[in-house]
């Protein structure tokens, strides 16, 4: 059940970055044709694009963790007996968990607090809550990702990074 589970959100994560990466690459160059070879740019281009980058930064959290690609102290780490430093790395995750549950829980109150008041977007003049969304959607899935990652942990299963990473190459 976790496996389909994880499965589904890391087809979610691709589509979702695959998406949005490629929405801001084609308004970003359809946006600069349009403004320097015909001198009539879209006036709603950048804010999508705007959006389109902040969905990626949000969604790339969960992503990172499960390529294990956020940035961490890895001297202190490196010193500690394997013993201490599993500690080390659950007490990261810990920390972790405790951030993207409160990015759910805070950013679920953001998007129910703009959505009441009825704040549009400039220029689409779209529901603000509705960009807000990703931020309860991205702590949910990075919740989901330490855990998993935890639970791994727990039962020994952890794979070092630096060899998942380099598996990954």
């Amino acid at each position: 059940m976790i496996k389909k589970i994880e499965h589904a959100l890391d087809s979610f994560e691709d589509f979702v970055m695959i998406l949005f990466m490629a929405i801001a690459i084609t308004l970003t160059f359809t946006q600069v044709v349009l403004r320097y070879v015909f001198n009539a740019p879209l006036f709603w281009a950048e804010e999508v694009v705007l959006y389109s980058i902040i969905c990626m930064s949000f969604i790339g959290i969960s992503y990172g963790i499960k390529h294990h690609s956020h940035i961490a102290v890895e001297v202190l780490r490196a010193f500690l007996p394997d013993r201490l430093e599993r500690q080390v790395y659950g007490l990261q995750l810990v920390i972790g968990i405790v951030f993207s549950v409160t990015l759910l829980v805070l950013g679920t109150d953001l998007v129910t607090t703009t959505f009441n008041r009825g704040q549009l977007s400039p220029a689409l003049r779209l529901p603000i809550a509705s960009i807000y969304l990703v931020i309860p959607v991205a702590g949910a899935c990075a919740t989901f990702r330490y855990f998993i990652e935890l639970v791994r942990l727990m039962r020994g299963e952890r794979q070092d990074e630096a060899e998942e990473n380099l598996n990954m190459m």
